[in-house]
């Protein structure tokens, strides 16, 4: 990755492990490298993890939306442009915009953030830190990831479902289950019912608890005119972990 200082941009060359078998950039991949964009314009705006670790404090990701008009492979470079929209009582608004290496606009994102506490996870009130000020909210964000409605309870027992396991390698420095496994797990159950051929358009992802070292989850879905809801279940206890709306794409 690289910073573009006078454009704002970040550079990002695509390799072969994050693309699926059509050389397509894996929305988890994608999901990846937006997060990397904002924790580096965070640090430039003073508030990145060396500095939340500080602080003892973390950045928590509750919900992202990316909508792509089309989906780049191995071997391109994009560029991402990403900004902070501000906070609002506890939650921060942070937007993208995705270019190809012609600098053509091609996806666009949108998330919601909080700030909690390295322990318990508590969320932090932004107030509370010093400086925090330069992110408070100067007008609302025009794009929405919106809360994304979970399959009910009653219909889940019918419905197909995978199996997946927080081991190591799903382990990150917040030690849980990095955000963008939810995203790899919800394409899994994506491509269980579309076909390879098509892409996904839009992803719409909801985080609702964390997933810890040696924990199971159960992903139930299924697909209604186009649109994949995807739930992942914590199998032990029940807890709701995450809900994905996929809209597929364009055949490529």
């Amino acid at each position: 990755m690289q910073f573009i200082e006078e454009e704002n941009l970040y550079r990002f060359t695509i390799i072969g492990p994050e693309t699926d078998i059509h050389d397509r950039l894996h929305y988890h991949s994608l999901f990846a490298m937006l997060q990397e964009a904002a924790c580096m314009d965070a640090d430039r705006h003073g508030f990145g993890s060396d500095k939340m670790d500080e602080l003892t404090a973390c950045w928590l990701i509750l919900r992202m939306k990316v909508v792509m008009k089309r989906i780049p492979k191995w071997k391109d470079t994009i560029y991402i442009r990403t900004w902070s929209q501000g906070f609002e009582r506890l939650f921060f608004n942070r937007d993208f915009d995705i270019f190809d290496e012609n600098k053509n606009l091609i996806g666009e994102a949108t998330s919601v953030w909080v700030i909690a506490h390295q322990g318990d996870h508590r969320p932090v009130r932004p107030q509370s830190i010093p400086g925090m000020e330069v992110f408070e909210a100067k007008k609302p964000s025009e794009r929405k990831a919106a809360k994304v409605a979970s399959i009910p309870d009653d219909e889940r027992e019918g419905l197909k479902k995978l199996k997946r396991f927080a081991d190591y390698s799903q382990i990150d420095r917040n030690m849980h289950v990095n955000n963008t496994n939810y995203v790899a797990w919800s394409e899994d159950a994506c491509y269980s019912v579309l076909p390879t051929e098509k892409r996904i358009g839009e992803l719409t992802i909801n985080y609702s608890s964390e997933v810890h070292p040696g924990e199971e989850v159960l992903i139930f879905f299924k697909e209604n005119d186009g649109v994949i809801l995807v739930d992942g279940i914590e199998a032990q206890s029940g807890r709701h972990v995450f809900t994905t709306e996929i809209v597929g794409g364009e055949a490529e």
